[in-house]
């Protein structure tokens, strides 16, 4: 039964049937309105951030964490416009993020007015929908669309533009309906019956199959799926780039991740593979290049993607599925048990040496030694004392890159990355906001020196809400990537490659935090677990090689094309 009361006692309300707990933002005049019902309830709370970027950045590691929608507040004008690279963020990585925008005043829109600009213009690129309203009555329904698209299919934000001028003294007529009377949530599309019988027969005749996992097998939690496939067929499993969770990495048929910086023995294994099953996953440029240098040209691939539009879009496919991964992989897996196949003995041998032969190359880092710390080295000392249970936040960069083949993740949701859109910056707010999401789970942020001055600010939101984050941070004075192609194209001719630091564990110590400053790598696993049981935000800084640059995956793109 609908009942009136204020806008914004019914935009908390709606929130509340959504079971938003975080809404993520900066105060500001034009949603006090929306804030006020905040006051005396502990059911939702606003977290008030240092950068909107911040705030946006935190809801993307908020979805990612808790596969529920976040929400993002933040005034018109330059707060909105500081969102956008943190909804470009969650729109690459399919999070279910929900932008309540405040705009100027109807009656001064259109007249360059103060903190005006199109921001729906601005936002539709980045986000599955974004639309305006112009009359308060029509919010309730917003609301629900805005979290119905948000949530449905291939997830991802949406904004709602509100003129500031429409919550002022506004009541609404509010229908309080719960969610699933409006918006299915997330749907289990099982695909074509027809395709997985054929998927089956291509699986199952197979002699050298890998199970490439994706971001798909993440959100539909298909991992045990992925798992029992590859036990059934003998297949390896490699995880697509940013992926390295999306199974429990401890599996015997579990070979590390393709794509930049990516586990050798995966790329072995898919180079041999005469049948790909990529489940949950767009074959994207930072997964594949989009060449023949992982994906053999004369492998069957069977492509099972939730979004159509993807299947086929970047290599050509034997059979493309629609559909849920995890309610696929349940038909695929009954369809290929019927056939009984025999999985090559041979393959399977292969598998369990490459899964040695990683684990052998990763224990012989342990030994890296020299007057500077690799990064390598880092992560071998890190590994020996991470929890099982860690949430990993990795920002771009190349120091922080080393961790995707170089940690272990042994549960859902354990890595979040900043995926193709590779920003800098990403890391330290998303891994607060899934520290949120996930209070009892230790949460770790790996930063180069560059990245986290992107967004440093943030500390400050960590200590104010008491959020033990450790952040360990690679200094190694550069900008490691972009030097790397200075140095391999442009013949060591470094142009605004090296940068200067502050001490980053005193940056944390000034701020009410733990800090740390590790100079041998003997004593990084003993820092990791001071800072764990310090119960405050801590930064490990760990001076590390500037010298150690690998060669660019995407070096051709800089150089001249040869005659």
């Amino acid at each position: 039964m609908a009942q009136k009361m204020k806008a914004g006692d019914a935009i908390i309300e709606m929130l509340r049937q959504e079971g938003v707990s975080h809404i993520f933002g900066i105060v500001g005049s034009s949603f006090l309105d929306i804030l006020d019902p905040l006051y005396d309830r502990d059911d939702i709370r606003f977290i008030g951030v240092r950068h909107e970027q911040g705030a946006a950045l935190m809801a993307d590691g908020y979805s990612r964490i808790s596969g529920a929608p976040s929400v993002c507040l933040v005034t018109n004008g330059p707060g909105v416009l500081n969102l956008t690279y943190g909804i470009g963020s969650a729109y690459v990585a399919h999070s279910p993020v929900v932008v309540l925008a405040p705009s100027a005043s109807r009656n001064h829109q259109n007249r360059d007015s103060t903190q005006e600009f199109d921001q729906v213009a601005l936002f539709k690129p980045i986000t599955k929908a974004a639309f305006s309203i112009n009359k308060i009555e029509v919010l309730p329904e917003a609301l629900r669309h805005a979290f119905r698209v948000a949530t449905s299919g291939k997830m991802g934000p949406v904004m709602i533009d509100i003129p500031r001028d429409l919550l002022p003294g506004a009541e609404i007529e509010l229908d309080l309906l719960p969610p699933d009377t409006y918006r299915p949530g997330q749907t289990r599309s099982r695909g074509d019956q027809g395709l997985i019988d054929k998927a089956a027969a291509v699986l199952s005749a197979s002699q050298r199959p890998v199970i490439l996992a994706g971001g798909g097998v993440q959100w539909s939690n298909a991992g045990d799926e992925v798992c029992r496939m590859a036990e059934l067929t003998g297949a390896a499993i490699v995880t697509s780039y940013g992926r390295a969770d999306a199974v429990p990495n401890d599996h015997p048929n579990y070979l590390g991740h393709l794509g930049r910086l990516g586990s050798a023995e995966g790329i072995e294994a898919v180079r041999q593979a005469d049948t790909i099953l990529a489940v949950g996953t767009r074959l994207s440029q930072s997964t594949t290049f989009y060449d023949n240098r992982f994906i053999p040209e004369d492998a069957k691939i069977i492509q099972i993607e939730i979004d159509p539009q993807e299947i086929g879009r970047n290599y050509p496919v034997t059979v493309g599925i629609e559909g849920d991964a995890k309610a696929v992989m349940e038909g695929l897996l009954e369809k290929v048990r019927e056939r009984e196949p025999r999985p090559n003995e041979q393959w399977v041998s292969e598998i369990g040496d490459w899964n040695s032969r990683r684990a052998s190359r990763l224990q012989d880092e342990e030994k890296l030694s020299g007057s500077s710390i690799k990064p390598q080295r880092a992560y071998a000392e890190l590994r020996k004392v991470m929890p099982r249970d860690a949430i990993i936040a990795l920002d771009a960069g190349l120091a922080p890159n080393y961790g995707q083949d170089r940690l272990n993740y042994y549960e859902p949701r354990s890595l979040i990355t900043s995926l193709d859109l590779g920003g800098l910056g990403f890391s330290f707010p998303a891994a607060i906001g899934a520290k949120f999401a996930a209070p009892n789970r230790p949460v770790i942020n790996f930063n180069g020196d560059g990245g986290f001055l992107f967004n440093a600010q943030e500390f400050s939101t960590a200590v104010q809400y008491n959020l033990p984050v450790v952040t360990v941070i690679m200094n190694n004075g550069i900008w490691g990537s972009e030097k790397a192609y200075q140095r391999y194209a442009f013949d060591e001719r470094y142009v605004g490659a090296d940068v200067v630091n502050p001490r980053f564990d005193k940056y944390a110590e000034i701020f009410g935090g733990s800090g740390f400053y590790v100079e041998r790598p003997e004593d990084i696993g003993n820092a990791l677990e001071e800072a764990l049981a310090s119960g405050k935000p801590s930064i490990i800084e760990i001076p590390t090689d500037p010298d150690e640059m690998p060669r660019p995956a995407r070096l051709a793109e800089v150089q001249a094309p040869t005659q």
